[in-house]
């Protein structure tokens, strides 16, 4: 039978985490235990991770805590299919399976966090999902349209926020923690999560201090003659953020629950604009100040229990992404001083309705159905200031700059998709999962108005061929609709000045993605196994053929194939409880059509997409009290680089790609590299208080992630600390 039978709803999560945040789950007989049958993943399935038929990797809160890095999303890189790129260091933007930016999806608690207005390429809007409130990370590799609607081309990433009360029994439960390492600066996170009655709660707050951040050995030979004192500038930031979670348990078959939220960065510049970590005085200056995330989440569960529906999930929710960003630069062969000043907002605001049904005598067929609308609006203003260079600047209004928003004020963007998915339990070894999705988008800006619709589906099947083993393997097909950046949008790549203009004429982009895996899980012990191969059509791409006015549009297609691994194998040895082999290892081969202008098409590699990287370590745990780990973080030499049109001299590729050519060479290149991290932790035996300590990067190697602003830390000596009262 696989109905689920709990009267109520949310709190058998939270005692699934208790560990998580120090409060032992034992004993909970004067809380209400509830099995959730809510389903808040990207592919809107119940089962576990690992019988699901997809490369899905679910890394915890825990996990995240232990791992290297100065936020959860650092703490995620390196992991099966997922890079994290940061062309600033308080952005981040994650490549899934090769892509980034608007076409990667991203979500917070299963809905869209990814919005009309996601800049091409690598952009800042999953590092404002702020970490105190995430209980884990799920990464969903290969398509989500079929559910999920536009995005996900390669696949996703869902933030899952903590439930109120993270499980504790007692009705005040205060907790904090802090991160304070010599290469970046300090965080700080706090908060009270309790229980009362029928409620649950969480109430907590951050703040973040980075000082510019200490490079290696050789940091200087990627920065502009100067003495720097051992810091990379223009690196530091702040943020700050709070949050708030509540949920009623008192219904005997539903239950209420509202999530909602805001993180802030300050003074948060983007280095690839400055001549001293970009070596060019001609770059254009930019920085945020600031950059806010607020969300509101209202979830209602209710297990209905009717001849056509058993389960209803009723999700309202608000997103509003705000931004003010400055550009300075010289003009008139360096004599006037132009500032610009960039307003940028959007809402979002969205209702998705889930139900499901139980079909068949013996419930073979779990019914997922329903549907999704959002509606999305900008506010958009410019400013301008202009002065003789070192002096005064007052306001200005230029005529070639007069209306130069980054999209026009008021636009707006409405989606509605309707979904059905069919999970059938052929019988106890095979299962098969299809899906069909139909979608439309409709936007409005200036004087034009367009839509889209498209039917994506799909089909997976699992082999369950003994209790430890699965396989897998799919066919789907993915969509995205142009967004509002790519229609009517002004984006310059890597602070160049270089404007690429939206079209309002682009197709969707269209894609098939084609996979197979295995996956083998015993106890904490598991190995996977992914190969891909995803063909897109309509790839949409800048076009700098029009130059001096290049253009969005879309290129012929695209193809990104590879494979992910991971594995955690371990086993006991004398006094040690575990050691374990801990890792994973991501290739992915990219290219993309180019038509040239006498007919037929030239291939080139897609920018940044081609990558060979992972993680190797060595973890080891005794008494379930310490714990040590030691490992490699790498990645394989960038060379498969965008050489750019050959019908165009002003596209050269990633030749004119600061982020890579100002620490690699000059197509754009960039050489590899190996770090190795020491981490040692302890644990009380109730697991209230926690400390680990680390060094990060022991050889002081001085390396760049491809494609990030900046070199990655030096080496750094830091402190991880919790404590629950």
């Amino acid at each position: 039978m696989r109905r689920k039978h709990s009267t109520t709803i949310g709190i058998s999560a939270l005692c699934a985490i208790a560990h998580l945040s120090g409060q032992p789950s034992e004993g909970t007989a004067n809380i209400t235990e509830l099995e959730p049958f809510e389903v808040i993943s990207g592919t809107r399935l119940t089962d576990s991770p690992f019988e699901q038929p997809y490369a899905f990797y679910r890394t915890d809160v825990a996990e995240l805590n232990q791992r290297i890095g100065r936020t959860a999303l650092d703490r995620l890189n390196y992991s099966p299919g997922v890079f994290i790129q940061r062309t600033a260091p308080n952005q981040a933007s994650p490549f899934i399976r090769g892509l980034t930016g608007e076409q990667a999806l991203l979500m917070i608690d299963g809905v869209r966090l990814s919005h009309a207005f996601m800049r091409p390429g690598p952009n800042q809007y999953a590092a404002l999902v702020p970490d105190t409130s995430i209980s884990s990370i799920d990464a969903i590799l290969g398509s989500t349209s079929t559910v999920n609607g536009s995005d996900g081309l390669t696949g996703g990433l869902d933030f899952r926020l903590a439930p109120a009360g993270r499980g504790v029994e007692s009705g005040f439960s205060p907790f904090a923690s802090t991160r304070i390492d010599s290469g970046n600066g300090i965080t700080w996170e706090s908060g009270i999560d309790g229980v009362s009655g029928n409620w649950a709660y969480s109430v907590e707050f951050n703040i973040v201090d980075f000082h510019d951040r200490e490079g290696g050995k050789d940091f200087q030979d990627h920065l502009a003659p100067g003495d720097y004192d051992g810091r990379i500038p223009n690196t530091a930031y702040d943020q700050y953020g709070a949050g708030l979670r509540l949920a009623y348990l008192g219904f005997e078959d539903r239950s209420l629950e509202l999530k909602t939220g805001y993180n802030r960065q300050n003074e948060a510049p983007r280095p690839g604009g400055y001549p001293e970590n970009s070596k060019d005085a001609s770059r254009i200056y930019r920085f945020f100040d600031p950059q806010e995330f607020t969300y509101l989440h209202l979830r209602d569960s209710w297990q209905v229990g009717g001849e056509w529906i058993d389960n209803l999930q009723t999700t309202l929710w608000w997103h509003n992404f705000s931004e003010e960003q400055f550009r300075s630069r010289l003009r008139s062969g360096g004599t006037v001083n132009q500032v610009q000043e960039f307003d940028d907002s959007i809402n979002s605001f969205g209702l998705d309705l889930q139900a499901t049904t139980y079909l068949g005598s013996d419930e073979a067929h779990e019914l997922t159905w329903g549907g999704t609308y959002i509606y999305e609006k900008t506010d958009n203003s410019y400013r301008e200031f202009r002065g003789p260079a070192g002096g005064t600047l007052t306001a200005h209004q230029p005529d070639e700059w007069s209306s130069n928003t980054t999209v026009s004020d008021g636009s707006t963007y409405e989606s509605l998709g309707f979904f059905v998915q069919d999970d059938w339990r052929i019988n106890d070894q095979f299962s098969l999962l299809s899906g069909l999705r139909y979608s439309y988008y409709e936007w409005s800006f200036g004087d034009e108005t367009n839509s889209v619709d498209d039917l994506t589906a799909s089909i997976r099947g699992t082999w369950r061929v003994k209790e430890n083993h699965r396989l897998f393997a799919g066919v789907s097909r993915g969509f995205r609709a142009p967004n509002l950046v790519n229609l009517d949008g002004q984006v310059d790549r890597g602070s160049s000045g270089n404007f690429v203009t939206g079209d309002p004429n682009l197709d969707p982009e269209t894609s098939l993605t084609y996979e197979a895996g295995w996956k083998w899980q015993r106890d904490r012990d598991f190995l996977a196994l992914t190969v891909f191969r995803t063909e897109i059509d309509d790839f949409i791409q800048p076009d700098y053929t029009t130059a001096p006015d290049p253009i969005t549009t879309n290129v012929e297609g695209a193809r990104l194939q590879g494979f992910e691994t991971a594995w955690d194998y371990g086993a006991s040895f004398g006094s040690w409880q575990r050691i374990a082999l801990i890792g994973s290892l991501s290739l992915v081969d990219a290219t993309r059509d180019i038509p040239l202008a006498g007919g037929g098409t030239f291939e080139d590699n897609i920018s940044r997409a081609n990558r060979l990287y992972g993680s190797l370590g060595l973890r080891a745990e005794k008494d379930e009290n310490w714990w040590g780990l030691l490992q490699v973080r790498w990645h394989d030499t960038y060379d498969d680089v965008s050489k750019g049109s050959p019908d165009d001299p002003n596209d050269n590729g990633d030749a004119d790609d600061v982020r890579l050519t100002t620490a690699g060479n000059p197509d754009g290149s960039m050489p590899g590299y190996g770090v190795f991290d020491l981490i040692v932790g302890w644990q009380s035996d109730d697991g209230n208080v926690s400390v680990s300590v680390f060094l990060e990067n022991i050889g002081d190697k001085t390396y760049r992630e491809p494609g990030s602003g900046v070199d990655g830390v030096g080496r750094n000596l830091g402190l991880q600390a919790s404590v629950r009262f």
